[in-house]
């Protein structure tokens, strides 16, 4: 996720500890490239974890370049991606994952082989589990029926007619990651 967005917070809450990962205060990030937790965690009984936390995207100390670096390889070593991001799904947070984008065409490009894009690489990538933090609204459809943050997220992935534009991130997303799913968090308080 983005910079000082509170992925380390999150992964601290995972182990059961409150200074795990570095977190701090400032306006400057704790979290330089990757971090990895130094032993497996079982999250669920009988499947060891390995938490790695990563640095910040979108930060202005670092490049696109940079940050295109430390998603593909977060991307690459991970089973289980997990993109941490604040409020709802929006165009802005579509446009913040852009890097899905330019994720499908840099593996493409290295591999030298001809695919169908991002569709032949899901295959071999994580399931995506993108945690909405600070989530304040109630999840129901437009008729005010309750829905899960999994309906959330398909209904945002929902190509837009006449907007091939909006629509490109959505559908790599989509391709990509085949398996996903979104939950939210409220905020604390």
């Amino acid at each position: 996720g983005l910079y000082r967005t509170g992925k380390s917070f999150l992964l601290n809450r995972l182990l059961g500890q409150q200074s795990g990962f570095e977190i701090g205060p400032s306006v400057n990030p704790c979290t330089k490239g990757l971090w990895m937790w130094n032993k497996p965690v079982e999250l669920v009984p009988g499947c060891p974890c390995l938490l790695i936390d990563s640095e910040g995207l979108g930060s202005s100390a670092r490049t696109q370049s940079c940050d295109m670096q430390i998603f593909s390889l977060c991307v690459l070593l991970s089973s289980c991606l997990v993109y941490n991001s604040i409020g709802a799904i929006d165009e802005q947070a579509l446009d913040d994952l852009n890097l899905v984008l330019h994720l499908a065409e840099h593996i493409h490009v290295r591999s030298g082989t001809t695919t169908n894009g991002a569709k032949d690489l899901a295959q071999h990538l994580p399931s995506l589990i993108w945690v909405l933090r600070d989530f304040f609204l109630r999840l129901v459809d437009g008729n005010g029926q309750p829905i899960t943050g999994n309906q959330y997220l398909e209904n945002a992935l929902q190509s837009e007619p006449g907007n091939a534009d909006k629509n490109k991130i959505r559908n790599v997303i989509k391709d990509l990651f085949q398996q996903r799913e979104c939950v939210t968090l409220a905020r604390p308080v």
